[in-house]
């Protein structure tokens, strides 16, 4: 990574600091005027969201310096940001595509999270036979004493394998512990039905949304807006429609190196140079300039100052 001549990285600083003070300027912007050049309720509701994202990450990357993961992690978070950033501005329709995926999203979580607790339990079903099978077989005081020392092995067993679940299986027991694990599960698919109900009542919605099935092929069905609304593009489809497959092409290749346990990261220190923080510092800097400058047209915000009066 190259370094800049002495005295030279701080001329660098001073140029990235006019782009963040500008930044900051942009944001000021955006918060006061969302809204009043643009009065749908989705568009706000989208441009506040991305803002406080592009903040969060911006912020964890100035101030996690000795932190390579989360630089890194957030300078990806933040261009990926971006691509969809200039997708809403470039596809009218994108930004019903954005907000409605979050329910594929929760779904898909709520299905992998409930398969995992089904394995959990069936690994203490497995546990309960086996404790079952050793208690059966102590008759006398000293088999008792034989049969605990083995029970015990297999819960200490337990606590080396990788599980979500069963933290306290050796405390509850695995026969209680199964009660618990059930529990979560009927609770767990209470509100897996309450968010497809809540999925459902919003295509309702769109399907009386003049603007959306102006956009879509609803053909006023149920069952085509969520395949009307699905975006299966890859990020570098993504970042190739808008322009920066060349930045994606770097960015990816760069922070894969060392996000992914790969033979470069385990066997090259991962402790980022000065040159590289700095390189990141000014990239994510000029990210989060075009991110906003593509939420302002998103707002349709016309180019114009924000002045504050304290009354």
């Amino acid at each position: 990574m190259f370094n800049y001549a002495p005295g030279l990285d701080r001329y660098v600083e001073q140029r990235r600091k006019k782009v963040v003070d500008g930044n900051q300027e942009t944001i000021e912007q955006i918060r006061t005027l969302a809204g009043l050049f643009n009065n749908k309720p989705l568009v706000k509701e989208l441009t506040l969201s991305i803002l406080d994202s592009l903040s969060r990450c911006f912020n964890e990357i100035e101030s996690q310096h000795n932190s390579t993961l989360l630089m890194i992690s957030n300078l990806r978070f933040l261009f990926e940001t971006c691509i969809t950033t200039r997708i809403l501005v470039a596809e009218e329709s994108f930004k019903y595509k954005l907000r409605y995926s979050i329910y594929k999203h929760q779904l898909e979580k709520s299905k992998s999270l409930e398969e995992y607790a089904l394995e959990d339990l069936r690994r203490l079903e497995k546990l309960s036979a086996e404790e079952a099978a050793l208690e059966q077989q102590a008759s006398s005081p000293d088999q008792f004493m034989e049969t605990k020392i083995a029970i015990d092995k297999l819960y200490d067993d337990l606590d080396k394998e990788i599980s979500i679940f069963l933290d306290m299986a050796e405390f509850n027991g695995a026969g209680f512990h199964k009660t618990y694990i059930n529990s979560f599960l009927s609770q767990h698919q209470e509100r897996e039905e309450q968010i497809a109900n809540e999925w459902l009542e919003v295509k309702k919605s769109l399907l009386e949304d003049g603007e959306a099935t102006s956009l879509f092929d609803f053909r006023g069905q149920l069952s085509r807006v969520e395949k009307e609304l699905k975006d299966t593009r890859s990020w570098k489809v993504k970042a190739e429609g808008v322009g920066l497959l060349e930045m994606y092409n770097f960015i990816y290749d760069y922070t894969s190196s060392l996000l992914h346990s790969t033979s470069y990261s385990l066997l090259v220190p991962n402790q980022l140079e000065e040159g590289e923080k700095l390189m990141i510092l000014g990239l994510a800097t000029r990210i989060k300039r075009d991110a906003l400058t593509n939420l302002c047209k998103f707002l349709n915000i016309p180019n114009m100052k924000v002045i504050h009066v304290e009354s």
